[in-house]
Parts: structure tokens; sequence; C-alpha cells
């Protein structure tokens, strides 16, 4: 799923959430990889890998849309 039409610092941003096999999905920011999200036994774990913007609190986010559905899983 594709966000886009807003900024962070005044550079336009476009955050894509891509499903993956087995709960896992990757998040892209301007086409670059910057974390992945997985469900796991324990529950929902977020990797970051790299700095960004994106905090727990925007991760927490994406995991609600992935858990209501508005986020496809396949």
């Amino acid at each position: 799923m594709i966000f886009d039409n807003f900024e962070v610092d005044g550079i336009p941003q476009v955050v894509n959430i891509t499903p993956l096999f087995g709960g896992y999905f990757h998040v892209y920011i301007n086409k670059r990889f910057v974390t992945s999200i997985s469900m796991t036994t324990e529950g929902w774990r977020v990797h970051f890998n790299n700095n960004s913007w994106l905090t727990k609190d925007e991760a927490d986010i994406m995991i609600e849309l992935i858990e209501s559905g508005e986020i496809p899983t396949e």
C-alpha cells in the first residue's frame, strides 16, 4: 500500500508498505528500504534498520492498519 501527498521537513514523502510471505512486511520511504515489520509468536516486531523519520508511533499506526485489513497481507 502506498501513502503519499505529505511532506517531512519540506521534502515530499512516499511510503510503500509491501506484504511478504509469512507475516512479514517491508517499509520503503521514497523507494529506500527503512524497516521490516513481522508477526511473531510474541506479537508484532519492528526491525529498524537505518535512520529515518519513522518512529515507533508511526510503526504502531502501520500495525493497526495491517490488523484492520486496510493494508493487504497479500
